[in-house]
């Protein structure tokens, strides 16, 4: 009976075109809120607001791996890790991600937006706007 859950599971798996090895996870496990689009996170920021967003990692923290620049379509937003606990590999870029946390709104400092630049972040470094996960699910 085991052999047949099994199996009938790895099926389901292979059908859905998810693998549990093809997604690799950091932080906290996500806690299945329902995705929204960052455009409309962007329209509407709300302070505190937890959030679902999935697009593609445009940029890494080439030091540690402390953020990313998620992109979805044109919009892209500067993300950091909850309370600096983890870290996602260097070399992710191009990667799909889905992640959640809560929205941020503060102006960063001059110094604060040089060095993430020096790190490799782009213009979304500088925006009031940023998510701050505590959890991400990075896909093959």
């Amino acid at each position: 009976m085991a052999k047949l859950v099994t199996s009938v599971l790895g099926v389901v798996l292979v059908s859905s075109g998810v693998l549990a090895e093809d997604v690799k996870k950091f932080g906290k496990p996500l806690e299945g809120l329902g995705a929204v689009p960052l455009e409309q996170v962007m329209k509407n920021p709300v302070a505190g607001q937890k959030v679902r967003v999935e697009g593609t990692i445009d940029k890494v923290c080439q030091n540690k791996g402390c953020w990313i620049a998620l992109k979805q379509g044109a919009r892209s937003v500067h993300v950091t890790f909850e309370g600096y606990s983890f870290f996602v590999p260097k070399d992710t870029a191009g990667k799909r991600v889905a992640l959640e946390g809560k929205v941020l709104l503060r102006e960063p400092p001059p110094d604060e937006v040089e060095h993430l630049k020096s790190e490799g972040a782009g213009a979304e470094a500088s925006a009031r706007l940023s998510i701050e996960a505590t959890g991400v699910e990075i896909r093959k």
